[in-house]
Order: C-alpha cells, then structure tokens, then sequence
C-alpha cells in the first residue's frame, strides 16, 4: 500500500474505470451496437442499446436536459479548465452494474440503464465524467486511486444527493469491517494512497474524509480540488498547513462510532458531526 504519483491516462489502457456496487467487477462497454440520438449538446452526444426501447430514450433525453449544468459546476470545481477529446459520449447501455470508461481521460462513459432510477444515472454520468476531469487536471487526483474514485463519488453524491443505492454506499464498509488487504480495523487510507478504484475499505475512507474536509471543516470543493496531492493526507496539509489530518479526522470518527460497535451509517456523507 504505497503512495505513489498518479498515472497518466496512457499507461492505464486496456483497465476500466468503474462506479459499481460493492463485489461486482465491471469492464467498459464499447460504443459499437449502440444507436446515436439525434439529441445532442455542446459537450455530450448519447447512444442507446436499441433493446432498451422507448425506456432507453426517455433515459436518454432526461441525461441531455441536466449534462450541460452538471459540467458547468463540474468545470467550476476544477478550476474552468476543458477536458481534452470532447464532447463526452453516453452510451446508456443494458446493464445493471453502474458506470465505466476505459482509462481516466476517456469520454466515452458507459453508463447502465437498469442499476437505478433516473436520477442515479445522472449522478453516473457525473462520477464518470468528474474522473475525466482528474485525469485532465492533475494535482495528484487520480481515478484509478482510492483518493481520486473517492473524489468522483463524493461529487457525484452532492450534486445529486441521496438517490445511491444501498450497495453503492462505501463509509460504512470502512467503518464497520476489518480491511480485506491487512485485516485491520479502519485502516488509514488517508496518509496511504490505495493503487485500485475497486476496494470498498480504501474507497470508504476516502468517501468520508474528503466530506470530512468539505462539511465539517467548510473547505468548498473547489479549495479541496486545487489543493490536490498523492494523498488526502498531503491535500489537508496544502489547504490548512497542518499534517494532523488523519488523526483529527480519526479522533472525530471514532468519537461518534466507536470502533466495533455497528455505525448504523447508510450515507456517504453523515457531516457535519
């Protein structure tokens, strides 16, 4: 578990990029097979699976009447810069497993028809699209990383809040159940970067300090985004001049649930405490 430089978007081909609900393994969906919508905007198109039928369209046209908004904050938080090979591409697919792309930097964002409602598919367009943005951005934001996949949810959940699925929730991962790589209890994913998007114990803990950082603390997304560095430990310090990030942040945490005691949470943000 080392903290590392990010990535560049070339040395990731070949490896989606996913939102998923916990234990499932996605890989991306190519654009072929998919039908083009006559619908499009200044930095989206969509494609359908045909098979998805008028639902597919309905899906569809609601994505384009909120993906223009939802970049415009999405541009603001990352300091108004335009990702490159624009404009975004939605493939709203059949599938049931959340969203992907296949590298950090990639466009063309798969996003499932039937993992939720409406409003949970806007929310993956906007996780899947935020992790274009990192990879565009820099700053040590990376979405192939626990602390840039956190960054794509907890976004993600504040502009759309509160239509996550269950299984979809991480926080409560972290805080209930040893990790699966040490076996330790609330592992410290804040001075340690995890390599993968894919564990739940490291995307968790960064789920909750990067809230921790905007609720309880009141730093704005923006001032998080800007202060960015290979570890949200190293992000704290650039936006307060500390470096007792991980054990405010702890102390806080296991005030209000006790370590080895059910947390009860069901959110990805339970701030401010």
């Amino acid at each position: 578990m080392s903290t590392t430089q990010p990535q560049n978007a070339g040395s990731e081909a070949g490896r989606a990029h996913v939102f998923a609900p916990r234990g499932v393994q996605m890989v991306a969906h190519p654009a072929a097979n998919h039908q083009l919508q006559p619908q499009s905007t200044q930095h989206f198109k969509v494609s359908v699976d045909p098979g998805l039928g008028a639902s597919g369209t309905a899906i569809a046209d609601a994505l384009l009447q909120t993906c223009e908004q939802d970049f415009t904050t999405l541009q603001g938080y990352f300091g108004g810069i335009t990702p490159k090979s624009m404009p975004f591409h939605l493939i709203v697919t059949s599938g049931s497993t959340g969203a992907s792309h296949a590298t950090c930097a990639a466009t063309a964002l798969s996003i499932g028809a039937k993992s939720g409602p409406v409003p949970f598919m806007r929310s993956l367009v906007i996780a899947e699209e935020d992790e274009v943005f990192e990879a565009n951005f820099g700053h040590g934001w990376n979405c192939g990383y626990s602390n840039g996949e956190g960054l794509s949810r907890v976004l993600a959940n504040d502009m759309v809040p509160g239509v996550e699925p269950s299984d979809f929730v991480s926080p409560p991962v972290w805080l209930d159940g040893p990790s699966n790589v040490s076996g330790v209890l609330r592992e410290d994913w804040v001075n340690n970067t995890e390599q993968t998007d894919r564990n739940y114990f490291s995307i968790g803990c960064s789920v909750l300090f990067l809230n921790w950082m905007r609720f309880q603390l009141k730093f704005s997304w923006t001032q998080i985004i800007a202060a960015g560095a290979p570890t949200l430990a190293a992000t704290y310090t650039n936006l307060t001049g500390k470096n007792d990030g991980w054990t405010a942040f702890k102390a806080l945490i296991d005030a209000k649930f006790p370590p080895g005691q059910p947390s009860h949470v069901t959110t990805d943000n339970p701030f401010p405490l």
